[in-house]
C-alpha cells in the first residue's frame, strides 16, 4: 500500500510517536529498522495511506528521498 505524506517535521523527541516500542521511538529508522540501519534520522514523518491516517515515522536521509522520490512517482 503506498502512503502519502501529509507533513515532514524536524526530528521529533520519542514522546511525540504513538507507538512508544517503535523504531522511531527508539531513536531508529522506521523505513529501515535499527538494525540494519545506522544512519541518522533527518525527518519525523506523518503518513496517510487508505488504510490510516497520521501514520507517524522517523527516517534517515535515505528513508526520507525514498518516500519522496515514490510520491512523484506517483503524481507523473
Amino acid at each position: 500500500m503506498k502512503s502519502t505524506i501529509v507533513e515532514i517535521l524536524a526530528p521529533q523527541p520519542s514522546n511525540w510517536y504513538k507507538n512508544r516500542n517503535s523504531a522511531a521511538a527508539r531513536g531508529g529508522c522506521s523505513q529501515h529498522g535499527t538494525p540494519p540501519c545506522h544512519d541518522a534520522i533527518v525527518a519525523s514523518v506523518v503518513l496517510a495511506d487508505a488504510g490510516s491516517e497520521n501514520i507517524q515515522w522517523a527516517v534517515c536521509q535515505r528513508g526520507l528521498d525514498e518516500l519522496q522520490s515514490g510520491q512523484n512517482r506517483e503524481r507523473t
